[in-house]
């Protein structure tokens, strides 16, 4: 397993996380990040009701838990959460499903 050490500055900043989610409810986005089990993952989600299948399960589950996101996995076609704390990058996409750039470029928001 990785041992991580730079994980995102703002993580744990609650007006960061504010806005991280005010933005996937517009678009889509890209995080980087160490799941559960120690593993790394690229994940591309969003909240915006707009692009969210109409078929199937489309309310997200409840985010009551404190620290933890659930979000759209646009490759998984399903709901996942993470832990903020397991944060190393975001990257708000906007309307695209991948990052047209750089796979490996994450922008600190």
């Amino acid at each position: 397993m990785p041992n991580v050490t730079e994980f995102h500055p703002e993580r744990n900043n609650d007006e960061w996380r504010s806005n991280v989610e005010s933005l996937l409810k517009t678009g889509n986005g890209k995080f980087h990040f160490q799941k559960v089990d120690g593993s790394l993952r690229d994940m591309y989600c969003t909240l915006n009701p707009n692009v969210l299948p109409e078929s199937g399960n489309t309310e997200p589950p409840s985010q009551a838990k404190p620290g933890i996101l659930t979000v759209f996995d646009i490759e998984k076609d399903g709901w996942r959460s993470m832990r903020y704390e397991n944060v190393i990058g975001f990257k708000f996409l906007g309307d695209q499903t991948t990052d047209p750039e750089h796979e490996s470029t994450f922008i600190q928001q």
